[in-house]
């Protein structure tokens, strides 16, 4: 990624709408503005877990701050890591912004900067320089002071199902209607905004955010990955506090209203409801009956096709079978997203050389392809340099609960703010469920299968003479059990990246075996996960 140094109030940023990330595989929450963290790099502590990078990689944690600019937070820097990229200073420009240069980098050019405004360091995939332009700290402007500005915005980010708060969403007003999702697979690639028409913020881990903003007729932009809401509104000078309709993400694809979602489609499973999972997110409407809560059919924003287990058996309309999707590329480029979550082996004789083939293609051009314990070999037969199963060829293990252990910092910041009724089902249920009140531990159940650690490096051309890891990066570990020893450690949730595309496994069952109401904790992970995967990111080739 290149930033350009612009000299005015209209300070462009590479933004990613839909979350850039400077490095590729980054499991970490990914800035949404394009200052991601490093995914070779190690955890804060700079330890490593089990010989393998562990996902804490949250914000800026992992890389040394090259912006030029003071930590005025008061938070400490706990990375231990040095700034290494070497680079000069060379736009020539004076800071008169009274902030600290801590970068070493030495400006050569003898030209002073009276703006008053940041400028923007040149800035490449994969390595650790920052961007003076990027939030210095979520939930407030992103952006220098704007001298036109005349009005704030305020408010929180819900999902979908309007309970649920957004961390990372981009929020921003603009004069002119931005472009839309495709409709259909693409590579997410991250667009520019500029600073002083297009100020934005990003929403803290509760969701809740402050701009600046010019009075007058716009655009209200709010934006997670492929969910994006866009709204005419009128900004009156002042304080503005939003309303909660115009800032939930939508829950339905309608680009005549300004609604956009992914594309989803469901290998519906055996076992696995994730279908219900969904629904209880805001991508349909629930019932809930005898302590059930279950998606109501003929509401759902997203494609069911059977992968043993025809949906029509619950009164949803099918769209296939598992086989008809893999067979046909013109099918998949339907989606954005394809869910196969734990089930019999009822289409895996249809996994051809042709049909992974057509899967890995389907994830080279930004697909995100999202596997679950029993169906393991959706991932060990498409994508089986990536990581290695307990079991080998019959990787469909005993039953296990794990007692994971939140690796990404954003994912934990976002779970430890959750509003306390989500994190705590037990009282709307008949039966024990695990709870949000022993971060950073969370119980996972319903583990199926494993994955050994160390996760394999999958290296690839960054462009620019060298090569970046796109192997997986974990999110949650914890403990084996069942048929993997019970003091050995294992990734429960993983991603990887291939292409422009991403890659999930869960060890576990996305909704707990049994019926319930609400999200259970690895159902928040899994929502958590969805957003992050959907980020913009380098289109990067794929692994020979």
């Amino acid at each position: 990624m290149k930033i350009e140094s612009i000299l005015s109030l209209g300070v462009t940023t590479l933004l990613c709408l839909a979350g850039c990330a400077d490095d590729t595989t980054d499991g970490g929450s990914q800035d949404e503005v394009g200052d991601s963290d490093d995914n070779g790099s190690e955890d804060a502590d700079g330890s490593t877990t089990n010989g393998t990078e562990t996902g804490d990689s949250s914000g800026d944690t992992t890389t040394a701050d090259t912006t030029g600019m003071e930590d005025t937070t008061g938070m400490e820097d706990t990375t231990g890591m040095e700034d290494t990229t070497g680079m000069e200073d060379t736009t020539g420009m004076e800071d008169t912004t009274g902030m600290e240069d801590t970068t070493g980098m030495e400006d050569t050019t003898g030209m002073e900067d009276t703006t008053g405004m940041e400028t923007e360091t040149e800035t490449e995939t994969g390595t650790t320089g920052g961007m003076e332009g990027d939030c210095l700290e979520q939930g407030d402007d992103c952006c220098p002071p704007n001298p036109n500005a005349d009005a704030t915005l305020s408010g929180t980010v819900f999902a979908p199902n309007g309970t649920i708060p957004v961390s990372g969403a981009i929020v921003y007003t603009t004069d002119t209607a931005p472009m839309g999702i495709p409709d259909g697979v693409y590579c997410s690639e991250c667009v520019e905004l500029t600073c002083g028409l297009e100020d934005y913020t990003e929403t803290n881990p509760d969701g809740t955010f402050n701009v600046q903003a010019q009075s007058g007729d716009k655009y209200l932009v709010v934006r997670k990955g492929e969910f994006m809401r866009v709204t005419e509104i009128n900004i009156m000078p002042g304080d503005n506090a939003l309303s909660d309709d115009l800032l939930e993400l939508p829950g339905e694809w309608n680009p005549g209203g300004g609604l956009w979602i992914p594309r989803i489609a469901i290998a519906n499973g055996s076992y696995d409801r994730i279908e219900d999972a969904l629904g209880k997110m805001g991508l349909g409407d629930t019932t809930i009956a005898s302590f059930e809560e279950n998606t109501i059919p003929g509401t759902e924003s997203f494609a069911l096709y059977d992968n043993g287990r025809d949906p029509g058996i619950d009164g949803f309309v099918s769209q296939g079978t598992m086989a008809d999707l893999i067979s046909d590329p013109n099918e998949l480029a339907k989606y954005h997203i394809i869910f196969v979550p734990c089930s019999t082996d009822a289409f895996l004789s249809d996994l051809t050389p042709q049909a992974i083939e057509n899967i890995r293609a389907w994830v080279e051009e930004g697909g995100r392809w999202y596997v679950a314990d029993w169906a393991n070999e959706w991932m060990g037969q498409v994508f089986p340099e990536y990581q290695t199963f307990y079991g080998g060829n019959d990787a469909d293990l005993g039953v296990f609960n794990s007692l994971g252990t939140v690796l990404d910092q954003g994912l934990l910041d976002w779970l430890t703010v959750m509003p306390e009724p989500l994190k705590d089902i037990n009282p709307l249920n008949d039966e024990a469920h695990p709870t949000l009140f022993d971060l950073p531990q969370v119980e996972t159940v319903d583990n199926w299968s494993g994955i050994q650690y160390p996760l394999p490096e999958i290296l690839v051309d960054d462009g620019m003479g060298g090569q970046v890891n796109v192997g997986h990066i974990a999110w949650l570990e914890g403990p084996g059990g069942g048929d993997i020893p019970a003091n050995e450690t294992i990734p429960l949730t993983i991603t990887g990246q291939y292409g422009c595309g991403k890659l999930q496994f869960t060890s576990y069952h996305t909704a707990e075996f049994f019926d319930y109401v609400g999200l259970s904790p690895q159902e928040l992970v899994l929502m958590y996960t969805i957003l992050e995967i959907g980020v913009c990111q380098a289109d990067l080739p794929a692994p020979q």
